[in-house]
């Protein structure tokens, strides 16, 4: 009798640390990681700042890489958002870097997703690093795989 509570036990232990470990695990942007007022704030952060370079929809040009579109989603695809909010960060615009707060970063992060088709959801997109960087970016939607 001891020995099927060691061995049950043994599988809770186990069977807790597989849920602690997807809790951990990164979540996609396509589970709705912004609202769509947080993409708008960032749309009117992209126009004052990022339009001169990147273009109003983003598209870049030779000196300036596109935001949205299939060239950002495969540059970017795997990589997590708190190192795209920290690049927005501390390189934009490219005539005053770092002129951006952390606040509007994410702001300006929310519109990139949002222009690259990924879907608003309840939440705004957090402003703490340690979370955003649990937020995986996908080229693709992995329901859709």
């Amino acid at each position: 009798m001891k020995s099927i509570f060691v061995s049950l036990t043994a599988a809770a232990i186990l069977a807790g640390g597989t849920v602690a470990l997807q809790a951990q695990a990164a979540r996609s942007v396509w589970s709705g990681v912004f609202t769509a007022a947080q993409a708008d704030r960032g749309k009117q952060l992209s126009m004052d700042n990022c339009a001169k370079c990147h273009g109003e929809s983003l598209a870049g040009d030779e000196a300036a890489p596109q935001l949205a579109g299939s060239n950002f989603l495969s540059n970017w695809n795997g990589e997590n958002v708190a190192d795209l909010v920290e690049r927005i960060h501390t390189s934009m615009p490219a005539d005053d870097p770092g002129k951006l707060s952390l606040a509007s970063a994410t702001d300006l992060a929310a519109f990139i997703l949002a222009s690259n088709q990924m879907p608003a959801g309840q939440g705004e997109l957090p402003r703490d690093p340690t979370i955003q960087a649990q937020i995986r970016i996908d080229a693709l939607n992995p329901a859709n795989k």
